[in-house]
C-alpha cells in the first residue's frame, strides 16, 4: 500500500537551505569582528602607550646605573691615587668622568613625565655636584705631602663622608624607578590579561550563539533528511511501495519529491522485469535441452563415424605394408591422409563441443614442460624437413621446467601453434622458444612459436581466435583448416590462467606467445651433468645464428668453450688458427653443404682426426660419406641428447688414440681431471691459470693467499697445488711447510713463481714442493707438469732462464707475438678478459710503484719488491716482456738512487706502450 507523504505544517522550515544557514554564518562573523577590533584596541594601548613608558623607564634606569659605576670609577682612581701617587691610578677616574656624563647626558634625554621622580634625579645630580666639587676638585689642585698621613686621612674621610651621601642617594632614585617600571608592567599585564578575558568572554558568548542556532538548523534538517535515507534504504532492500514525505527545506522537499518518483518508477520496472524474467527462463530452459540434445548428438555422430572411420585407417595401413603398385599406393596414401584429417576435424568439433558446454576439465599431474616442446617439435620436425625449413627449439636449461597441470591439452595448443607456423612458412625457420618465472610457487610459462611465413595483416587480426574463422577466405583456399584450432588453443590457455597474443608483420612472419601459469612440481632425480664437457673446445657451424646461438647456450652450460662459424669457409679458418675437440656442423648450408666441409677437414692436417657431428633439419639424413661423421642427429635435439653423443664421441676417440700419441688439450690426464687448487694473489694471473685447467679438462679452486691454501688442504682433498711464491698473510714457502705437516692425504705441490733465483727455488723445495715453474708459464708447460703428477715421474726441474729486459720473439714488438698467439687460443671470450682485467690493473700497479716506499722487506705488500715482483708475473704472461724485465730491475731495492730513478722512468715509459698495445688488441677484430 502507498503511504502519502505529511501535510505541510510550518511555512518557515520551507524556506531554501540557503537562508537557513545564513544565521550561524552572520552570528560568527559578529563574533569574529569583535574579537579582531578589541584584540587591535589592547594592541594599539600596549604598543603607544605602555611599551613607550616601559622602555623609558628601563633607560633611565640603565642609566642611573652607569652613573653610579662611573662615579665609582672616580671615587677608587682618586683614592689610588692618593695612596701611590701614580698617575697610571687617574685612568679609571678619567674613564669614570667620561662615562658620568654620557649617563647624564642619557638622562637629560629621558626627561621623565613623573615630577616625584624627576625631583629625586635632581637631587641625585646635586649630590653627584657636591661630591665633584667638595673632594674631588680638591684633590686633583693640590695633594699632601706623602708622608703626611694625618692630611691623608683627613681627604679619605671627606671623600667618605661625600659619597655615602651619594651613594644614598642613588639607592633610592634607583628603587622609586625600579617600583614605576613594575606598576607600568603590571599595567601591561593588565590590559593583556583583560583582552585575553574579554576574547575569551565574547568566544564563549558566540559558542552559545552558534549552539543554539545549530540546534534550530539540526532541527529543520535531520527529521527530513533521515526521512529521505529511510525511503532509499527501503528501496534498495526491495520494498518499493516506501515513501518520503515532503518536508523540511526547499531543497530537501525537492528530493524527496524524487526519491517517490524513482520508486514509482522502480516498481513498475520491477514488474516489467518479472515478466521479461518469466519468459528467460522458459527460454533458457529450452536452450538447455537443444544444448544437451546437441552434445548428445554430437557424441553419438562422433562414435558413428569413427567406428567406419577406424575401420578404413586400419585397413588401409595394413594395406600400405603389402605388395602394391605405384598408383595403388599413391591412391592408398591419400585415403590416409584424408581419414588422418578428418578425423583431425572430428576431435576439433568434439574439443569446441566440451568447451562450449563448459565440461572442459583439467588433469594435474606432474609433467617435464621442456621435455614437452621437444617431443612436440620432433613430431612435426619431418613435416618442416618436407618444407625446408629449419625448425628450432630454444629452452634454457637455468629452470627445471618441471610443472603440475594437464600436459596432453598444453601439447595439443603447442602442437596447434607449431603445426600452423610450418604450414603457413614457405622457407626460412620456424623457432620455438619458452621462458619462465618462478614466484611463490608458481611457474610463469611464456612459450612463443614464430615463423617467418606469410604473416597476418593487422586487419584480419581481430577474427584469429574466432570459431570456424580464418584470416580471409583466400587463407582457406590456399591453406585449408576449420579455423577451430587457436579458438580451442585460446580457451584452453585461459583456462590455465593464461592466454595466447599474437604479433605479426605481413609478409614478415608471426609470433604466437602462449602464456599460462603452472605449479612448480618436486624436481625429479636425475644426474648432474651440467659440467660434462668442461675443457672442450668446440667448433659450431651453421648459417642459421638463431640455432649457433642455441647450441651454445645449451653446449656452454655443459661446461665447452664453443668457436661459432656462419659458413664453411669460416669454420675452416678457424680450424686453421687452433685446434679443437670437435666440430657440430649443419647439412644444408649455402656455398658450401656439410658433407663438403665434412670431406675438407678430414683433408686438413690439423683436423683429420677431429670427431664431426652432424645436424640437420632433413627427414633423411644420407648415409653415403663413410665415415666422415661419428654422429649424426635431427633438429631440434635435446640438450641432454646433444651432450651425450658428444661425451660418447670424445670418449670413443680418446680411447682409439694410438698410444704415445700426443693427447689432444681438453682430455685430461689419464682419463680423469685432476683437482688443482691455485694460490695466486694476482687476479690477472689466477684467471689466466684457471682458463688453462679448463681448457687442459682439469678443475681448479682459487685462493687468494697461503693461509686459505693451507685451511682448503685441510678441509678439503687436491691433487696438485699450484703454489705461488709472494702472497700477503702468508707466503707460498711458509704455506707449502704447512701443507707437508698436515695430517691429510698429500697433494703434489708445484712452485709457481715470477723469481728465477736459485735461493728462492731451493727454499720451496726444503719446504716440500714437487717441482718449481717459473712465469710465465705456457699451457703446454703447464699440461706437462699435470701429466708427470698423474705418471709420478714429478720432480725438480731446472729453472729457465731469467726475464729480461730484451725483446720478445717478435722482434722489438711491445707484446710478445707468440703469447698473444697462445693466449687467443683460449677463445675471445677468455682472450678479451684476460686482458681487459691486467689492462686495468695496469695503471693501479704503475702508479703504486711509482709512490713505493723504498724498502727491502719481502712480505711487505706496498713495498717496491713486491710490486715489481706481482707486475713482473702479470706481465710476462701477458707477453709484455720488457716491461717485466724493467720490473725485474726494480725489485732490488736496494738499488743505489740513480739506478732506481732511471728503472722507474723506464717503467713509465714502457707502461704507457703496453697499455697503448693492448688498447690496440682489444679494439682489432
Amino acid at each position: 500500500m502507498r503511504l502519502l507523504p505529511r501535510p505541510l505544517t510550518d511555512a518557515a522550515d520551507a524556506r531554501p537551505l540557503r537562508a537557513l544557514l545564513r544565521r550561524p554564518m552572520l552570528v560568527a562573523l559578529a563574533a569574529l569582528t569583535t574579537v579582531a577590533l578589541t584584540t587591535l584596541a589592547l594592541a594599539l594601548l600596549v604598543v603607544t602607550v605602555i611599551g613607550p613608558r616601559i622602555d623609558r623607564a628601563e633607560g633611565m634606569l640603565r642609566a642611573v646605573q652607569d652613573g653610579h659605576i662611573a662615579m665609582l670609577n672616580q671615587e677608587t682612581g682618586l683614592r689610588g691615587f692618593l695612596v701611590t701617587r701614580e698617575v697610571r691610578f687617574l685612568q679609571p677616574y678619567w674613564a669614570g668622568v667620561d662615562a658620568l656624563e654620557r649617563s647624564d647626558t642619557a638622562l637629560d634625554e629621558l626627561d621623565p613625565d613623573d615630577a616625584e621622580l624627576a625631583e629625586r634625579v635632581a637631587d641625585l645630580r646635586d649630590a653627584q655636584q657636591d661630591f665633584i666639587t667638595g673632594w674631588v676638585q680638591p684633590v686633583l689642585r693640590s695633594q699632601p705631602a706623602v708622608g703626611d698621613t694625618a692630611a691623608l686621612a683627613e681627604l679619605l674621610n671627606r671623600d667618605k663622608a661625600l659619597f655615602d651621601r651619594y651613594r644614598q642617594v642613588e639607592a633610592e632614585v634607583r628603587a622609586l624607578m625600579k617600583e614605576r617600571r613594575a606598576e607600568l608592567t603590571g599595567q601591561r599585564n593588565a590590559v593583556v590579561l583583560g583582552g585575553a578575558g574579554l576574547g575569551l568572554l565574547v568566544a564563549l558568548l558566540v559558542a552559545l550563539a552558534v549552539r543554539r542556532a545549530n540546534r534550530r538548523l539540526a532541527a529543520q534538517l535531520l527529521p527530513p533528511t533521515r526521512e529521505v535515507r529511510d525511503a532509499l534504504d527501503a528501496l534498495t532492500s526491495g520494498d518499493l511501495d516506501r515513501r518520503a514525505p515532503e518536508a523540511g527545506p526547499a531543497e530537501l522537499r525537492d528530493i524527496a519529491g524524487d526519491v517517490n518518483a524513482l520508486g514509482q518508477a522502480l516498481r513498475e520496472r520491477s514488474e516489467q522485469v518479472a515478466a521479461r524474467e518469466t519468459q528467460l527462463v522458459a527460454a533458457r530452459d529450452e536452450a538447455e535441452r537443444a544444448g544437451q540434445a546437441k552434445t548428445a548428438f554430437l557424441a553419438t555422430m562422433s562414435h558413428e563415424i569413427r567406428t567406419p572411420l577406424n575401420a578404413v585407417l586400419g585397413l588401409t595401413d595394413l594395406l600400405l605394408t603389402t605388395s602394391l603398385t605405384d598408383e595403388q599406393r599413391g591412391h592408398l596414401e591419400t585415403v590416409s591422409r584424408s581419414g588422418d584429417s578428418l578425423l583431425a576435424l572430428i576431435n576439433d568439433i568434439l574439443d569446441f563441443s566440451k568447451i562450449e558446454a563448459g565440461e572442459l576439465d583439467l588433469e594435474q599431474a606432474p609433467f617435464d614442460l621442456a621435455g614437452l616442446v621437444y617431443d612436440v617439435a620432433q613430431l612435426l620436425a619431418p613435416q618442416a624437413a618436407g618444407k625446408g625449413l629449419d625448425l628450432l627449439v630454444d629452452v634454457p636449461v637455468t629452470c627445471s621446467w618441471r610443472a603440475v597441470g594437464d600436459a596432453a591439452r598444453l601439447r595439443q595448443v603447442l602442437t596447434n601453434l607449431l603445426g600452423n607456423a610450418v604450414k603457413f612458412t614457405a622457407s626460412g625457420q620456424v623457432l620455438v622458444s619458452l621462458a619462465g618465472k618462478e614466484t611463490d610457487g608458481v611457474l610463469t610459462c611464456r612459450l612463443a612459436v614464430s615463423d617467418t611465413g606469410i604473416g597476418i595483416p593487422a586487419a584480419q587480426r581481430h577474427r584469429l581466435f574466432r570459431s570456424f574463422s580464418q584470416g580471409d577466405a583466400s587463407i582457406t583456399r590456399s591453406y585449408g583448416g576449420t579455423g577451430l584450432g587457436l579458438a580451442i588453443s585460446q580457451r584452453i590457455a585461459r583456462a590455465m590462467g593464461g592466454d595466447i597474443t599474437v604479433d605479426s608483420v605481413e609478409g614478415s612472419g608471426s609470433t604466437f606467445t602462449v602464456t599460462v601459469q603452472l605449479p612448480v612440481a618436486p624436481p625429479a632425480p636425475e644426474d648432474d651433468r651440467s659440467g660434462s664437457l668442461t675443457g672442450r673446445r668446440l667448433l659450431l657451424v651453421d648459417d642459421n645464428p638463431t640455432n649457433l646461438r642455441i647450441l651454445e647456450h645449451q653446449l656452454g652450460r655443459a661446461g665447452a668453450t664453443c668457436v661459432l662459424a656462419g659458413s664453411g669457409a669460416e669454420a675452416l679458418e678457424q680450424v686453421d688458427a687452433g685446434d679443437f675437440d670437435a666440430c657440430l656442423l649443419d647439412l644444408h648450408m649455402p656455398f658450401m653443404d656439410g658433407e663438403e666441409l665434412a670431406r675438407r677437414l678430414r683433408a686438413h692436417p690439423r683436423a683429420g682426426r677431429m670427431p664431426l657431428v652432424l645436424l640437420s633439419s632433413a627427414a633423411h639424413i644420407p648415409c653415403d660419406g663413410g665415415a666422415a661423421f661419428e654422429a649424426r642427429l635431427h633438429k631440434p635435439v635435446r640438450p641432454e641428447r646433444l651432450v651425450q653423443t658428444l661425451r660418447s664421441v670424445l670418449q670413443r676417440d680418446a680411447a682409439g688414440a694410438p698410444d704415445g700419441g700426443a693427447q689432444p688439450y681438453g682430455t685430461g690426464v689419464g682419463g680423469r681431471p685432476l683437482r688443482v687448487l691455485v694460490a695466486e694473489d694476482h687476479a690477472v694471473n689466477a684467471h689466466l691459470i684457471g682458463l688453462y685447467l679448463r681448457q687442459l679438462g682439469h678443475d681448479g679452486v682459487h685462493v687468494g693467499n697461503g693461509e686459505l691454501a693451507v685451511e682448503a688442504v685441510r678441509s678439503d682433498r687436491f691433487d696438485v697445488v699450484l703454489m705461488d711464491a709472494q702472497m700477503p698473510v702468508m707466503g707460498g714457502v711458509a704455506a707449502t711447510a704447512a701443507i707437508r705437516g698436515l695430517d691429510v692425504p698429500q697433494p703434489a705441490v708445484i712452485a709457481v713463481t715470477a723469481s728465477v733465483l736459485a735461493s728462492d727455488r731451493n727454499a720451496f723445495l726444503d719446504a716440500g714442493a714437487d717441482e718449481f715453474l717459473t712465469k710465465p708459464v705456457r699451457m703446454g708447460t703447464l699440461g706437462d707438469a699435470l701429466e708427470r703428477v698423474a705418471t709420478g715421474r714429478l720432480g725438480a726441474r731446472p729453472a729457465p732462464a731469467p726475464v729480461t729486459a730484451g725483446p720478445g720473439p717478435a722482434g722489438d714488438g711491445v707484446l710478445d707475438a707468440e703469447t698473444v698467439a697462445e693466449l687467443r687460443d683460449l677463445g675471445e671470450d677468455g682472450f678479451t678478459h684476460l686482458y681487459r682485467q691486467y689492462a686495468e690493473t695496469l695503471a693501479q700497479t704503475v702508479a703504486a710503484l711509482l709512490a713505493a716506499d723504498v724498502t727491502t722487506d719481502a712480505d711487505d705488500d706496498a713495498g717496491l719488491p713486491r710490486l715489481a715482483h706481482r707486475l713482473k708475473g702479470s706481465s710476462a704472461a701477458m707477453g709484455a716482456l720488457r716491461l717485466a724485465g724493467v720490473c725485474h730491475r726494480l725489485e732490488d731495492a736496494a738499488a743505489a738512487p740513480a739506478d732506481r730513478a732511471e728503472a722507474l722512468a723506464a717503467l713509465r715509459d714502457e707502461s704507457r706502450l703496453v697499455h697503448a698495445a693492448v688498447a690496440g688488441l682489444l679494439d682489432a677484430p
